[in-house]
């Protein structure tokens, strides 16, 4: 899977936002047509699709069908509102050729997990994909697998940053994974350190947080700490 993207399709601006941001957060690339009739190019390797069903994009099953054909993903989850699909719609839309039904209501944390479990049974080699990352906005992207920090610039350009260590590349993956939530520092401290927590000074968080901060430059100020909790990326 060395080329790896969603395909997205939903006239739903809220659902599509908020999907698109909890998907950058894992590095995935994401191809969306979202206008009825627009043209579908060819998947370029392997693809994951999600569509809304129900709409003038995909009315029915047999419509469906059509774009598995055209596309042959790996995978298909079909969506839509819950109060506005029966259960007899769904069984159709599954006999259609979807792999699973998700409601467009349902926490984007749970959509990100059911893909994570369908790319893992389907294709091992993705766990070189998974462990991606990037901020709502893109301007940082963290692959943990390859341990490179990718920054935009002022000039709109990018910088890799190789000089992370394991512990700073899986302090900050975490803050990005909880962005704009507070992060303690107790939290930070039981899932990077496990059994070992006890034995490991809070201070020391907060010299790896300083120490992150300098090294992402202008973009270290998005790190906030939250007196009295923990830090939050901003």
């Amino acid at each position: 899977m060395a080329s790896f993207s969603l395909f997205l399709r939903t006239l739903d601006h809220t659902i599509r936002k908020r999907w698109v941001c909890a998907f950058k957060k894992e590095g995935w690339e994401i191809r969306d047509f979202s206008v009825q009739d627009s043209p579908m190019a060819p998947a370029n390797g392997a693809e994951l699709a999600l569509v809304e069903v129900g709409t003038q994009l995909c009315r029915t099953p047999a419509e469906l069908l059509s774009i598995i054909e055209s596309r042959n993903p790996v995978a298909v989850f079909a969506f839509a509102p819950q109060q506005k699909v029966t259960s007899s719609q769904i069984v159709s839309f599954l006999a259609a050729g979807a792999d699973d039904f998700i409601f467009s209501n349902m926490d984007e944390r749970l959509v990100v997990a059911k893909l994570k479990a369908y790319l893992r049974r389907l294709h091992p080699a993705s766990e070189a994909i998974l462990p991606k990352l990037a901020s709502c906005n893109g301007d940082i992207f963290i692959d943990r697998y390859t341990r490179v920090v990718r920054i935009k610039t002022a000039s709109g350009g990018d910088t890799e940053l190789l000089n992370f260590t394991q512990k700073e590349l899986d302090i900050l993956a975490m803050l990005v994974c909880n962005e704009r939530k507070a992060v303690s520092r107790e939290n930070i401290l039981e899932r990077l350190w496990g059994e070992e927590s006890t034995k490991v000074y809070s201070d020391c968080i907060n010299k790896h947080i300083e120490t992150i901060r300098r090294k992402l430059g202008v973009h270290g100020k998005r790190i906030r700490t939250v007196y009295g909790s923990g830090y939050m990326f901003t």
